[in-house]
């Protein structure tokens, strides 16, 4: 038996082309749709002033963000390591800068001449280039060179010291002596590293 078509229904079948015949047979007539009919707007006269607005807020240029919020401050710019740098707080310098200049002051000359010679020690053969300096520019000189206690370029002697203190990094008292003399009598070349020299020198050169 053979198997029977399903019809669809009515609804859901799909319109077919039919062909005429007669004088007309090459016609091919193919099936109408309704015309769709002319959709309402949905829009009320409230959603219309709301929509109005929207544009007109999107076309206005917002403010810059950081107007908003006041500045700031020069502590918070900083990273905890540049603060650390810089001091940690002038409470916790002014208790570096008292205790090391206290020290400092009872190093006597032969401390600083025995501080020197243990230097000299270490090395196998002299220092070159040294011998018009005096005992005292040769270890300012050597604290220039000692790169674990930071840059020395841009920072007086001094500054440069309490600030290895104060990071813990425990620079020599016989440098921290040896600047205080210094100071006293009245050298003030003595705070600026010998190699900052020679580099404004020959900026100023080849200006």
């Amino acid at each position: 038996m053979p198997p029977t078509r399903r019809k669809p229904s009515g609804s859901t079948a799909r319109a077919q082309q039919t062909l005429a015949f007669g004088p007309n047979s090459n016609k091919v007539t193919k099936p109408s749709l309704p015309a769709a009919g002319k959709k309402k707007s949905s829009l009320t006269p409230t959603d219309s002033a709301r929509l109005q607005k929207a544009v007109a807020d999107i076309a206005t240029p917002s403010p810059d963000p950081e107007d908003d919020y006041p500045p700031l401050p020069e502590e918070q710019l900083e990273s905890p390591r540049a603060l650390a740098i810089r001091g940690q707080g002038a409470a916790k310098v002014e208790d570096v800068k008292s205790e090391a200049e206290e020290k400092g002051s009872k190093v006597s000359d032969a401390q600083v001449k025995r501080y020197w010679k243990s230097k000299e020690d270490e090395r196998t053969a002299p220092r070159v280039h040294q011998r018009g300096l005096s005992v005292n520019e040769k270890i300012l000189r050597h604290f220039d060179l000692s790169s674990q206690y930071g840059p020395c370029i841009g920072i007086p002697r001094m500054k440069r010291w309490k600030r290895a203190e104060n990071l813990g990094l425990k620079p020599p008292v016989e440098v921290l002596a040896v600047l205080l003399k210094e100071e006293k009598s009245g050298n003030g070349k003595a705070e600026r590293a010998f190699m900052e020299g020679l580099l404004t020198t020959r900026l100023a050169v080849n200006e």
